[in-house]
């Protein structure tokens, strides 16, 4: 998301200040282009987006999870192996002979099964949540409890991020600007060169900086990004949309300030498989920040289904467990234990789990079918 990482500097500051910001225009907003012609659009290509986690130290107060060489350990000992042998398994880690145990250590009548396909057969190791009440995202549910968190940039209060309680103290989500986490960075990274682009599309624009009604469209490209020198997606190239789109989403939104903001939305955004097929949000919201030099940045939150959240993880198995420090069934559990939507009718779980993703955009030419329905980039000055 932060090629020079000057957005994730301004979060790291904010809370390390340990108190709330409210809206400021201190994030790369233009205060003089206001003007605009009248309906003006602006298009732009997502360049960034992961789950919208940060580290402060309160939020972890007993610490970070353990990594993958400490809870392998844990489950060779649970699964009756003497010290010794754990020590002998363990000794040419990350290869080894405790793959095949670490990887089938689950349990279904006695009998050994793949843990990554099957996370209920081994016991919830009791992952470490965020105990903190300072998290970024959105107050969906448009209530305020000791279980929500306060957005430290915009000052939201009751901002529902259930996935970052659940997800927040283990390591590899717990990073400090300006480093990136690694996994979720190398999700995304690895299949944006050939998955076709998102695009995001703001419409009927009047004012820059303040505009009671604008349209918001969320869709997806047949082309990919072409990066430039710094690896970032290229400014302003030309992308065209995806006729048959799943992922296209019209949402009714404002311009406060330079930022826009959105009502609740419903959207279904495709992805690559590696990542998520499928990503499905309910009475989602988007803040975007319109910066000077055309690019945006913001966060996209709502609710999804938790267990395809889950699958993106465990598609990756013994390789990402060992080498992201990822607790798989522990993550199965997490996300569970903490999912805050969607009630099934006959069990009264929850199915769904609030979210809140990073977005990182470049100023893009976005071309449809037909030629007059074009949006165009380009800077605010």
């Amino acid at each position: 998301m932060f090629s020079n990482c000057s957005q994730m500097k301004y979060i790291n500051s904010i809370w390390s200040w340990g108190f709330v910001a409210p809206l400021i225009v201190a994030s790369g907003i233009a205060l003089s282009a206001s003007a605009a012609n009248a309906g003006e659009s602006r298009g732009f290509v997502v360049d960034w987006f992961h789950v919208a986690t940060a580290y402060v130290e309160s939020n972890c107060p007993d610490g970070l999870n353990p990594l993958s060489d400490e809870f392998y350990k844990r489950e060779l000992r649970r699964l009756g192996y003497a010290n010794q042998e754990v020590e002998e398994l363990m000794k040419d880690f990350p290869n080894g002979g405790y793959i095949p145990i670490t990887t089938m250590r689950g349990r279904v009548n006695g009998e050994p099964v793949n843990v990554y396909a099957n996370p209920w057969t081994q016991p919830d190791p009791d992952l470490m949540p965020i105990t903190g009440n300072r998290g970024f995202g959105f107050n969906l549910d448009g209530n305020v409890s000791s279980e929500d968190f306060t957005d430290p940039i915009s000052g939201e209060q009751g901002v529902d991020n259930q996935m970052y309680r659940a997800m927040g103290c283990i390591q590899n989500f717990a990073f400090h600007a300006p480093d990136l986490p690694i996994y979720p960075y190398a999700q995304w990274d690895l299949t944006r060169d050939t998955a076709p682009a998102w695009v995001i599309e703001v419409r009927e624009i009047d004012d820059f900086l303040n505009d009671e009604n604008v349209s918001i469209i969320l869709d997806k490209s047949v082309d990919s990004i072409k990066r430039d020198t710094n690896g970032d997606a290229l400014a302003d190239m030309t992308l065209r949309i995806d006729p048959n789109s799943r992922s296209r989403t019209v949402i009714n939104g404002r311009i406060k300030n330079g930022i826009v903001t959105s009502d609740a939305f419903d959207a279904k955004l495709e992805a690559d498989p590696m990542l998520l097929p499928l990503f499905e949000f309910s009475d989602a919201r988007i803040r975007l920040t319109l910066k000077d030099d055309g690019a945006a940045e913001g966060v996209l939150g709502g609710y999804q289904p938790w267990e395809a959240l889950y699958w993106s993880y465990a598609q990756g198995a013994w390789i990402v467990e060992h080498s992201a420090g990822i607790d798989i069934p522990g993550v199965y559990y997490a996300l569970k234990k903490h999912a805050d939507a969607d009630p099934d009718p006959e069990t009264g779980e929850n199915r769904a789990i609030s979210t809140a993703w990073w977005v990182d955009a470049q100023p893009a030419i976005i071309v449809y079918e037909q030629e007059s329905q074009t949006a165009t980039a380009g800077s605010l000055r």
